[in-house]
């Protein structure tokens, strides 16, 4: 069977509706719904991850020439606990300790796509093992999950109280709301390098 080759309207129809797509999927996971977050992760990996069955959008359509808003935190060495670049750590009495994405424009920086999807680390685990955007989103969107390590999750409160706490949800909340700021303002069919 021949893969279709979409022609450059095509494939910049695909891109705006896939990022309508995640827009609408973060609205469901905002009331609550956070099962969405396998498909935000599937979505992200049509846009951005080349595999060897199929060719990243941002490729396609020549775009990896445009820079990503990121609001990781710069990882610091020295600390001792496990780093969770994207999100805030906050504490509701009703609910205990939980992460949130920050959702929060002032704190994007610029880098360059590269450094946003494949080597900026956003989680260091308490063993010291590092994820970058592209893992957690490859490992949510594959059928078989990348076991996550949850034993550095844990936090305590003033009592002593243990609670672990994932922070992979709202992670890839915080990474589909850098991705549709990024893609905000961009006219797509301008901007890409696509010429047919």
């Amino acid at each position: 069977m021949m893969k279709a080759i979409l022609n450059k309207p095509e494939l910049v129809s695909q891109l705006e509706r896939e990022l309508k797509g995640i827009e609408i999927l973060c609205a469901e996971y905002d009331n609550g719904n956070e099962s969405v977050i396998y498909q935000i992760a599937e979505q992200i990996v049509v846009i951005f991850h080349n595999s060897s069955q199929a060719k990243a959008l941002v490729s396609q359509l020549k775009l990896s020439h445009l820079n990503m808003y990121c609001s990781s935190q710069m990882y610091d060495s020295k600390s001792l606990t496990n780093f969770i670049g994207l999100l805030k750590l906050t504490h509701r009495a009703e609910k205990g300790w939980s992460y949130l994405a920050k959702l929060d424009r002032s704190a994007l920086t610029t880098v360059s796509q590269e450094n946003w999807w494949n080597n900026k680390k956003v989680i260091i685990d308490s063993d010291g093992t590092p994820f970058t955007r592209a893992k957690i989103i490859k490992s949510l969107a594959s059928s078989s999950p990348l076991a996550l390590n949850t034993s550095g999750w844990t936090v305590k409160d003033a009592e002593g109280n243990k609670s672990t706490i994932s922070p992979i949800a709202e992670t890839v909340r915080q990474i589909a709301f850098e991705l549709l700021e990024s893609f905000r303002d961009v006219d797509v069919n301008k901007e890409s390098k696509l010429y047919k």
